[in-house]
């Protein structure tokens, strides 16, 4: 089995059993759980590998996920390839389809077969935004659960890189998906979670996320 095919099944598992508002989870081909699938039309030169269907007691939300192995830090380092799923989706060259049915996305996250364990890389250690901060900012937020308490000290840095990235060509468009990773929140049992930038409507203004799945 190909290290990406593990890193699927490891997070399918995960997600199917620890999520509490995933409906269910969508392939981009046949796989070796004969599990559903789902399809891209437009400019293909890639498909992500997952597609997250959610229902938070409000409404349905589709997750584009795109699935890396650890083994190798530089296909971590890869994955700012999700901006450019972003690029394609927000500029309408790019839809998703799920039984012939086109769906909106709500999302784009980056994860890995490391993200049960709480980060991206294969091994990485862990910074306590609460007592190991002097930032007061970033001990107030982590305190209120806008940012994971512990993270992965390599985690921390290409999430904030995609943010980075992901700050000027936002602006460019008016279908304002939410971007970011999906990781486990360590603690509180290991449930998944995203760390997202996304657009708060009611604020009007970009802001960051730490939403449970």
């Amino acid at each position: 089995m190909k290290p990406e095919e593990k890193a699927e099944i490891i997070l399918w598992d995960w997600l199917m059993t620890k999520g509490e508002f995933i409906e269910d989870i969508y392939f981009n081909r046949k796989n070796k759980l004969g599990w559903k699938t789902f399809q891209v039309k437009g400019t293909i030169k890639r498909k992500p590998d997952f597609i997250i269907k959610i229902n938070d007691g409000f409404s349905e939300k589709y997750i584009v996920v795109e699935v890396k192995s650890s083994n190798q830090s530089k296909d971590i380092l890869d994955a700012k390839k999700i901006i450019d799923y972003y690029c394609l989706y927000v500029r309408e060259e790019t839809k998703y389809y799920i039984d012939n049915e086109e769906i909106p996305i709500a999302h784009f996250v980056v994860a890995s077969d490391s993200s049960p364990k709480g980060y991206l890389f294969k091994e990485e250690k862990l910074i306590d935004n609460i007592k190991q901060t002097e930032s007061k900012s970033k001990n107030y937020v982590a305190s209120i659960g806008l940012i994971p308490r512990f993270e992965g000290c390599r985690t921390f840095e290409i999430v904030r890189s995609l943010w980075n990235w992901f700050k000027d060509i936002r602006k460019e468009y008016k279908n304002k998906c939410g971007l970011g990773i999906l990781i486990a929140d360590i603690d509180n049992g290991f449930v998944p979670k995203m760390m997202i930038s996304h657009y708060n409507y009611n604020k009007k203004r970009w802001s960051q996320r730490w939403w449970k799945l």
